[in-house]
């Protein structure tokens, strides 16, 4: 009973990854090009490669709705779909930005994003979960997911993922090039460099123990402390995804494109500590 659960979330959330093709094609199969990098109305390169869209920020609006902007190619068609087919749609400019209007919503919910440009699809990796209280954050497979919208200055803790053997990634924002060190009780667990951009996502050298850790995460100026409980990932029954809210912030267990387990908590972009 609980292999014929599974294997049903999984194919729940494989027909996420799939809806977007089939929106703009009519066909069931993808553009196969997953994992391109964002650009602004960038050129088609002589393999026609199209870089995919992309999310730039997020904002709660009137009424519970959450404003979302982003980046595509000039013209192409940006789809947001989520698993029960229903989907927004808006179209780049001739600078590649683009903007949605996610009607509110009591519960959470899981969208992918892709797009449509000259006739060719093209899937951003990564899902979107969205919070009703406004918490937008992009689901990474493997590590590297991210709370996004307004962030404090400074050192920021943005999602902590794990799978289920709970090997973890915890990613955030800091100084451009700056040396990021993290503990987790009181015991030296990774380091990591935030890039020009200031992101970065930093591997733990071992997985965590089951149960409540403390988590201290120091820059070169700043820290940040949050404490979080990691266990096994809650029963999806059939679902492509199950989330709870959390001290820290929100806890979606999900369903990689890959089939594999995966818990992302999404820190609710935690300010450094005084």
């Amino acid at each position: 009973m609980e292999r014929a659960r599974l294997q049903a979330a999984r194919t729940t959330l494989t027909a996420l990854t799939l809806l977007a093709a089939a929106l703009a094609t009519g066909c069931g199969a993808p553009g196969g090009d997953a994992g391109n990098t964002a650009g602004q109305g960038a050129p088609l390169g002589e393999q026609g490669y199209r870089p995919a869209p992309e999310v730039a920020g997020a904002a709660m609006g009137p009424q519970g709705r959450i404003e979302l902007e982003g980046t595509a190619p000039a013209a192409a068609v940006v789809r947001l779909a989520s698993p029960a087919g229903a989907a927004l749609f808006a179209t780049a400019d001739r600078v590649g930005a683009w903007r949605l209007v996610i009607p509110a919503s009591g519960q959470p919910r899981l969208f992918g994003l892709s797009m449509s440009d000259n006739g060719r699809v093209v899937e951003a990796q990564g899902y979107l979960f969205v919070a009703p209280d406004g918490v937008l954050a992009r689901l990474r497979a493997g590590g590297g997911s991210e709370a996004l919208g307004a962030r404090s200055a400074g050192l920021v803790a943005l999602a902590l993922d794990y799978d289920n053997r709970r090997a973890a990634t915890l990613s955030g924002v800091g100084a451009a090039g700056e040396a990021e060190s993290l503990r987790v009780d009181g015991v030296e667990r990774g380091q990591a460099t935030a890039d020009a951009a200031g992101r970065f996502v930093l591997p733990l050298n071992e997985p965590l123990s089951p149960g409540a850790h403390d988590f201290d995460l120091a820059g070169a100026k700043r820290e940040v402390r949050f404490s979080a409980a990691i266990d096994a990932p809650a029963p999806l029954a059939g679902a492509p995804f199950a989330s709870s809210q959390i001290a820290a912030g929100w806890r979606v267990d999900w369903i990689t494109p890959g089939g594999g387990e995966q818990t992302t908590l999404v820190l609710d972009a935690l300010a450094p500590a005084p």
